[in-house]
């Protein structure tokens, strides 16, 4: 199916620790807003090629977003080293500087998934952050520093798989008040942390909260 194409260009853009690797899609429809994905861990074989990054490039397309995903700094064809979080939260800050050079941007979503989304959540808890709504995919408690709630006014949504042992959905309701669990908090019943399998139903999943944030 047509719809099922993804249309990327291969791009370069400056980050603080040399260029970064990226694709970027759907650039007409930059006034209606962005989603930037964020991928897992690099020292596991974390990429912008990872199937959840994909997924939320899907989603993003079929919501009639610009799309951007790349790579932190040290993978593939990203210059610099991996940098424990804190340098990949400012490679963020330089997709946001890149994306507001060059375009007319409405609504910005980043979308991160694993460490990717640890990385997306410790970024929106800077004072100067420039994101509008957050979504994290089965966000590592492991990973997540102290002092960083996953209430925070940002935050859209949180998808997990219900068979995740990376990012167990008690541990993150567990982060999360009763009262918000619902609201926040959102359970794929089966699915694990990788979603292998199951990524059309996160794509839509993640279709119908960016929806409601375009």
């Amino acid at each position: 199916m047509a719809s099922d194409i993804l249309i990327e260009q291969q791009i370069e853009f400056p980050g603080p620790a040399g260029l970064l690797e990226g694709r970027l899609g759907n650039e007409s429809a930059a006034k209606n807003g962005a989603v930037i994905a964020l991928h897992p861990h690099p020292l596991y074989g974390g990429s912008m090629n990872n199937n959840v990054a994909e997924a939320i490039v899907r989603a993003g397309q079929s919501s009639g977003l610009l799309t951007l995903r790349f790579n932190f700094r040290g993978v593939g064809r990203s210059e610099g080293d991996y940098s424990d979080g804190t340098g990949e939260e400012d490679d963020v800050g330089a997709a946001l500087d890149f994306l507001d050079q060059s375009f007319d941007i409405g609504t910005k979503i980043i979308a991160g998934y694993s460490f990717g989304a640890a990385v997306a959540l410790a970024y929106c808890h800077r004072p100067e952050h420039r994101a509008d709504d957050l979504l994290l995919v089965s966000p590592p408690p492991f990973l997540l520093p102290k002092g960083l709630s996953l209430e925070a006014s940002v935050v859209r949504k949180i998808i997990v798989g219900e068979q995740d042992e990376i990012a167990p959905p008690q541990e993150i309701k567990a982060r999360v008040s009763a009262t918000r669990v619902k609201e926040l908090i959102e359970i794929m019943p089966g699915a694990d942390h990788s979603f292998w399998g199951r990524e059309k139903e996160l794509e839509d999943r993640l279709k119908q909260v960016m929806a409601h944030s375009a």
